[in-house]
């Protein structure tokens, strides 16, 4: 009967704590939120809904051969969008407007090219990635000119698209989508936990017949629930409005219920050490953000820089998004069978810190008088 009464006890505190999460909505702005806005500036940064960058051109040839190359830099595009937007005006003009970075690049066609066959540019910028991929479009614009005439004596084909490939706004909304979940089941723990020291629950827990531990377990599974309905909110965001098309959602849900579990108790270490809102809640949303953009949310960890691709290898939430989204994306259909061992005994640990926590925290109040 005991168990029963345990049973009881963690409905009770669950039930509880959904409410309070309705009743104070500031709690659910974060989670439902932040993975949300990440997804769209991400996603629209990295081209979602188009990538043609403004050139300006400056044409002092007035010949057939001008017009031409003309022709192929407006036809050139990638498999998103043309690859320039351009706009044609005076030299002064572009090159005032490069100087004040409202140009990409200013292209100037002199009235020699038929002779010369040469053309100038100007860049805002020189190092930038951004920079560097505005030159390789032209100088792929510039192949396939010379292609078209002839003129190449070795010819490369240049694949841009594979059928099974995932585009980088769909790959940026996956990562989103285990943001959510992680963040949520963090946070939301933390937020419950910090509630009840601030309003004494754990007092009052503690003068029941049964372990104040119930409440953290309460808590979890609490946490829990709100992170798989934040992960569907962000998951749907990303379905209708950046063509993300999840696969293998129950191997994922599943594989991802340890990993809410340790996040959910570090959410709750967090708020017994910090207390406080507003010490916490930063940190925690800084540190996942951290974590998105540096350490294989973003881009794939492979793609990273290599101090990145170092820190990736010790900070543990890299792993989540290296093992999780290969399979959201269906290029593998679940976790080798190490990782499942590693996850489990992950949350086994963190599970046998949580007692610990409870009553550190029962013995804080008690030499606070309270």
């Amino acid at each position: 009967m005991k168990w029963k009464t345990g049973y009881y006890a963690i409905a009770a505190v669950n039930r509880r704590n959904r409410k309070i999460l309705f009743r104070q909505k500031q709690f659910l702005v974060a989670p439902f939120l932040m993975p949300v806005v990440v997804m769209i500036l991400t996603a629209l940064i990295m081209g979602a809904g188009g990538d043609d960058w403004p050139v300006g051109l400056v044409n002092e040839s007035d010949s057939v051969e001008s017009q031409d190359f003309v022709e192929t830099l407006e036809n050139a595009h990638s498999n998103i969008t043309p690859y320039f937007s351009i706009r044609e005006m005076g030299y002064e003009q572009a090159s005032d407007a490069v100087k004040a970075g409202r140009l990409q690049m200013l292209i100037r066609i002199p009235d020699d090219f038929p002779q010369s066959q040469t053309v100038y540019t100007e860049t805002f910028n020189i190092n930038s990635d951004m920079m560097k991929n505005v030159r390789l479009r032209l100088e792929h614009t510039v192949l396939d000119q010379l292609e078209e005439h002839n003129e190449l004596q070795a010819t490369s084909e240049l694949i841009t698209e594979k059928e099974n490939d995932v585009w980088r706004e769909s790959f940026i909304a996956g990562s989103t989508v285990l943001l959510a979940l992680m963040f949520t089941a963090t946070i939301t723990a933390a937020n419950l936990f910090a509630f009840d020291i601030e309003n004494r629950t754990q007092k009052e827990m503690s003068l029941t017949p049964l372990n104040n531990l119930l409440g953290g377990v309460g808590i979890i599974l609490t946490s829990v629930f709100m992170a798989f309905i934040s992960g569907m909110f962000t998951m749907l965001v990303g379905m209708f409005a950046f063509r993300l098309e999840p696969e293998n959602l129950w191997t994922m849900f599943i594989g991802m219920i340890p990993v809410l579990i340790i996040c959910a108790i570090l959410g709750i270490i967090i708020a017994h050490f910090l207390k406080r809102y507003r010490v916490f809640q930063p940190i925690v949303i800084v540190t996942f953000m951290a974590t998105f953009f540096g350490a294989g949310g973003y881009s794939s960890v492979a793609g990273l820089p290599p101090i990145a691709r170092a820190f990736s290898d010790i900070w543990a939430f890299s792993y989540i998004f290296e093992w999780f989204n290969p399979i959201l994306h269906n290029f593998s259909s679940g976790l080798e069978i190490t990782q499942y061992i590693a996850l489990i005994i992950a949350a086994f640990i963190f599970m046998a810190i949580l007692p610990i926590i409870y009553k550190r925290e029962l013995l804080t109040k008690n030499s606070g008088g309270q």
